[in-house]
């Protein structure tokens, strides 16, 4: 491990180990304790790792994960074009769900905990959207998005993405994820702001926990007057497919409203950079100060994800098997 110095192969093996972690010391705390499981996920086997490693090679951890400002008009605008982006996810979360029940493979609710009242609602938006957002955007858009997009931008805002997907490890639950990180890592890169991540990342966790909070509420109200049935979890092909399509219909206009609020902030910041020289000066500061080593076998640098890769399969293949 050279310092100053940040080669892909280690970041993917430093991805591969985080998944290990996740996958048997994260569920196994978890499982003693949801709550505390989560956060000791987050903050010791997610956020802990990168800093100790960018402390190590004495890089600044302010510029490499680029910690700079972010206007207060464009946290508004991200905070608005995730919640309209959140119907796009489900979108294609539900063609997922459908292709597996097509395929007559068990659909089942994501275990994510639920708040039943308004205290619990508080500490589950804390652990499953603050401390999420923080720790998992500080990984992905933070470190990976910069070691990744010094060979293409393109290239590692997608492949970040999708390492983000699989870091789920859940079928269910990984396109969405995947379009999520397209729209957050692109947010991160035209603000040159990891907080525009993090705010789109907490938004999209909170209007998810909100939205479990408030249905359980209303069907708590709903059971005072009888029996009336308000819960279904039976869910048929033909059900997810017309659901599919009535979400669809909704992420078509909300992707487009969302696409024209992240070009108004893109236009923002390329109107600023034509008359704020010091900006420009200071994104070349932070891009020479990030150096990644050339590796002569491009496939061994990339074995740790197929492993990854090839863990997910496993887990997959042995979840619906049962």
């Amino acid at each position: 491990m050279k310092k100053g110095k940040f080669t892909i192969l280690e970041v993917n093996i430093l991805y591969f180990a985080m998944a290990l972690l996740l996958v048997f010391l994260g569920a196994y705390v978890q499982s003693l304790n949801i709550k505390s499981g989560l956060l000791i996920t987050e903050y010791i086997l997610v956020l802990l790792p990168v800093v100790i490693i960018l402390k190590l090679k004495h890089i600044n951890l302010k510029s490499f994960l680029r910690l700079n400002k972010l206007k207060l008009k464009h946290g508004s605008i991200i905070v608005l074009a995730t919640l309209c982006i959140y119907p796009v996810a489900m979108f294609f979360n539900l063609i997922m769900l459908t292709i597996l029940s097509c395929f007559g493979l068990n659909i089942e609710p994501v275990p994510i905990p639920t708040a039943d009242s308004l205290i619990q609602y508080i500490v589950l938006f804390f652990i499953i959207a603050v401390s999420a957002g923080i720790c998992e955007e500080v990984f992905f858009r933070g470190l990976l998005l910069r070691v990744y997009e010094k060979k293409s931008k393109m290239s590692g805002l997608v492949i970040t993405a999708i390492l983000f997907g699989l870091f789920h490890f859940n079928l269910q639950n990984l396109i969405g994820p995947i379009v999520l990180g397209l729209v957050f890592g692109y947010l991160v890169q035209i603000t040159d702001s990891i907080y525009a991540g993090i705010i789109g990342h907490i938004t999209n966790n909170g209007f998810a926990v909100t939205l479990m909070y408030v249905s359980n509420v209303l069907q708590g109200r709903l059971s005072e007057y009888g029996d009336m049935p308000v819960d279904s979890t039976v869910l048929n092909t033909a059900k997810l497919f017309m659901a599919t399509i009535m979400i669809g219909v909704i992420a078509a206009i909300t992707g487009g409203i969302a696409y024209l609020l992240i070009r108004v902030i893109k236009n923002d910041i390329n109107l600023s950079k034509c008359v704020d020289d010091e900006t420009s000066i200071e994104n070349i500061s932070n891009q020479q100060e990030i150096i990644i080593k050339e590796e002569k076998f491009i496939l061994l640098k990339f074995i740790p994800i197929l492993l990854v890769i090839v863990m997910y399969v496993v887990f997959s293949v042995l979840r619906y098997s049962k």
